[in-house]
């Protein structure tokens, strides 16, 4: 539903998440760490699988660092 109205309406959606699989339907992501933007990720011409697996590679390297 949230897909079907940014393109009937051509509006911008803003969601926070951290379900890589829900992230997956979206054009651009923003990954934020610490208060800054760690990383983004358009999606461009990728199919969403293909989108998912580069969701979580960035999710794999954004995990934290051990203390």
């Amino acid at each position: 539903m949230l897909t079907e109205l940014n393109e009937r309406l051509d509006t911008t959606i803003l969601m926070v998440t951290h379900d890589a699989f829900s992230a997956s339907y979206c054009t651009r992501i923003l990954f934020i760490k610490d208060g800054k933007i760690f990383n983004e990720l358009n999606r461009g011409q990728d199919l969403r699988k293909d989108f998912f697996a580069k969701i979580l590679e960035v999710v794999s390297v954004l995990g934290g660092e051990q203390k």
